[in-house]
């Protein structure tokens, strides 16, 4: 803008004020583009909101579309202070009876006594084999006590080292190494006699690695951990102490709490995103009007309140499986004990109208894909209205950019014109205070 100010000393007016009123009317039109711009930049975050949350219910389809995915199995034992299980997509339903001998243990070696942390050790290698592996650790200079256990914690997979101290005004400080992992593959070598020039440290086993003894359904059974996943297949026990007394009890059976969990974390996922929709559409909303949104709420209501077609079994809608819409708000409810009896009566049917599976395309299948059309990065709902709305905003700062010229040369015709008027008026100013100045003739 141009820097050019006047004071109307000539004629009395503000012209500072006028023009800037003036240019401020002018500007009318670019507070409006402005206003547009806004607008449009607040539906982006808000579409950005909404393909959140339509991934977020694509996320939970995703977790039922598929029979392993469906057909989760739960472990429960009858002693969970001894043994629980977890079930992964690999296991079978049956029950087992467990009894736990012993425990995996760790390897422990305890050193002889030093009078402080900071007595030397010496310098030169050590050497440490676990599971085959050797691991060489060379000292330099100056190492005590406290600086080699911190170099075995640092350089030795496998092994963990430890300062116990027995309260002992000498020798009351030991070194303590033990195996990082129970049963046999954790066992440890350790050879200091590559050391010299300190006292070097000599061990005594405290506990030696072994592995866990079990009987399995009267079959004798070692296991190399105290987590085996390779005694039954398809669980995961984790052993937790031992009785040779006590038999364990381990259920494999279908997890119908999870599926429903899984249901409910559907239900809950679609009903947050038309919450969402509900206010973001109505008429003082951040989507009121917009084609995008209308199109996604449409397109998945449908998929919930449609049959399924081209299954083999009775169940082809929601409804029938505990899942009911809303007449009033739209949303859902998960009613759970329908769910399981649905799942008790019928399950192949209640499995085939979620999965997708031998050219059968469930509920989850449809959704799937459906959300995958409306977010592709290409041509999806979300790109197309994303695109047209920075087009709008690109060109409404075209505008606004051809407005500013526009008022900044406005702003300049009235600046140079006022100035030019009070020029004048000053110099008829000049002009009559001279004539007044004038005798006045006589005749």
């Amino acid at each position: 803008m141009s820097a050019i100010t006047f004071s109307g000393l000539a004629t009395g007016m503000d012209t500072a004020s006028i023009v800037s009123q003036l240019v401020e009317i002018k500007r009318q039109p670019i507070y409006r583009l402005q206003a547009d711009q806004q607008t449009y930049r607040t539906q982006l975050s808000a579409l950005d909101t909404l393909k959140a949350k339509l991934e977020a219910l694509q996320t939970a389809a995703q977790a039922l579309d598929t029979a392993n995915e469906f057909s989760t199995l739960t472990a429960s034992s009858s002693d969970k202070t001894l043994l629980t299980a977890t079930a992964g997509n690999d296991a079978a339903a049956g029950t087992y009876d467990i009894v736990v001998n012993s425990l995996a243990t760790t390897q422990r070696e305890l050193s002889q006594g030093f009078d402080s942390t900071d007595a030397s050790v010496g310098s030169g290698t050590i050497s440490f084999t676990v599971d085959g592996v050797t691991t060489d650790l060379t000292l330099t200079g100056f190492n005590s006590l406290e600086s080699l256990k911190n170099q075995i914690n640092n350089d030795v997979a496998g092994v963990s080292a430890s300062i116990i101290y027995d309260g002992s005004d000498t020798g009351g400080y030991q070194l303590m190494l033990s195996s990082d992992e129970a049963g046999s593959a954790g066992a440890f070598t350790v050879d200091m006699s590559g050391l010299s020039g300190g006292t070097t440290p000599t061990f005594t086993n405290q506990q030696a690695a072994a592995d866990a003894s079990l009987t399995v359904n009267g079959v004798a059974v070692t296991a190399t951990s105290n987590n085996p996943s390779d005694v039954i297949s398809g669980l995961t026990l984790n052993l937790l102490d031992a009785d040779p007394g006590t038999t364990v009890h381990l259920d494999v059976t279908m997890d119908t709490e999870g599926i429903a969990d899984k249901v409910q974390t559907l239900v809950d996922a679609y009903n947050d995103m038309f919450t969402y929709l509900d206010t973001a559409t109505a008429k003082d909303g951040d989507l009121y009007q917009n084609s995008t949104a209308a199109s996604v709420e449409s397109r998945i209501a449908n998929l919930f309140i449609t049959g399924l077609t081209g299954v083999s079994g009775d169940i082809t809608n929601f409804f029938q499986v505990g899942v009911t819409r809303s007449s009033n708000d739209g949303l859902l409810t998960f009613n759970k004990d329908d769910f399981e009896e649905a799942l008790d009566t019928d399950f192949n049917g209640v499995r085939d109208f979620f999965i997708e599976r031998d050219g059968n395309v469930g509920k989850m299948a449809l959704l799937d894909t459906a959300i995958d059309d409306m977010t592709d990065s290409v041509d999806g709902l979300f790109k197309i209205g994303t695109d047209s709305l920075n087009r709008k905003i690109d060109y409404a700062q075209d505008s606004i950019d051809r407005y500013e010229r526009s008022v900044e040369s406005y702003q300049t015709t009235l600046e140079r014109k006022f100035t030019a008027m009070e020029a004048m008026v000053s110099q008829l100013q000049a002009q009559g205070n001279y004539l007044a100045g004038l005798p006045t003739p006589t005749y």
